[in-house]
């Protein structure tokens, strides 16, 4: 199906309530968890991508045919758009709390829930590179998606997210000299990362139902993950990464996010207010 550049798809209460059940009832998946604006605009990108002329078309293709759910959980992840996003984020964890991580423990494990397609978790392995703490580091990646975990693993990323990365870098360095590409395997259609950044990442899927994970994580990095979800699955969602975070352990949402309307909110402390960082007190 052709639609014309600037045609918005509609997509009604009933007819995201009919998607809702339909996905619920065949797959025993929940999208109701998610925020209604921000499922809103992921199944309107899903429909697009997959050339559905409607809303029913959606739901009739996954009530029919089962095969085609995986993808439509890897296309409801949302792809990273730039590495070193917020730059000083970035510096405050390597400078601030890479050290006292270092300090504390002889190991060190970081869990990054919604991975996506890496960005974050990448950043996160050069950031631990850097403070010179990445071979006391195990980090797990997880997502909803088998596929979209899989393709995380070894991704070619396209060129236009090069630029911006690369200035997200400079800026975290704070030095315009500041060179990334040390990092990088250019090829002619983009670029990947090199084998060692994954060396201490394993990747995993994880299911919204069942997030739990072994205990005493160190720190949990899910910035921009929040705020996809509704009210009443982000309080979920924070009495899970309380479960798993160990004392004195970090956990780091997105700097326009927020955990206060949680009743576990009470059991951190906010240590850095501009970039969300808080503290599990021991």
């Amino acid at each position: 199906m052709n639609r014309l550049a600037n045609e918005e798809i509609e997509i009604g209460i009933s007819g995201l309530r009919k998607l809702i059940e339909t996905v619920k009832s065949h797959y025993d998946f929940d999208l109701s968890i998610y925020a209604s604006t921000s499922l809103k605009r992921r199944v309107a990108r899903i429909m697009d991508h997959n050339s559905l002329k409607d809303l029913e078309a959606l739901i009739d293709k996954l009530a029919t045919q089962k095969d085609f759910f995986q993808h439509f959980k890897q296309q409801l992840t949302v792809e990273g758009t730039e590495f070193f996003r917020d730059p000083a984020f970035w510096r405050y964890l390597r400078d601030e709390i890479c050290p006292v991580l270092a300090r504390n423990h002889m190991k060190i494990k970081i869990w990054i829930p919604g991975c996506s397609s890496a960005e974050e978790v990448l950043s996160t392995a050069i950031c631990l590179k850097e403070a010179g703490i990445y071979d006391k580091c195990t980090i797990t990646a997880s997502d909803i998606s088998s596929l979209a975990v899989e393709a995380a693993r070894d991704k070619l990323y396209s060129n236009n997210k090069l630029e911006i990365s690369e200035n997200n870098y400079k800026r975290f360095q704070e030095d315009e000299s500041a060179d990334m590409s040390k990092y990088l395997i250019k090829q002619d259609k983009g670029f990947r990362f090199k084998e060692d950044l994954y060396r201490n990442v394993v990747f995993e899927t994880h299911d919204h139902k069942n997030m739990s994970r072994s205990r005493s994580v160190n720190m949990i990095i899910c910035r921009n993950y929040f705020i996809y979800f509704s009210s009443l699955f982000q309080e979920k969602l924070l009495e899970i990464f309380t479960d798993n975070l160990s004392l004195n352990g970090y956990l780091a949402i997105g700097n326009k996010e927020t955990i206060d309307f949680c009743k576990d909110s009470g059991k951190y402390s906010l240590i850095n207010e501009n970039e969300k960082m808080y503290r599990k007190p021991g």
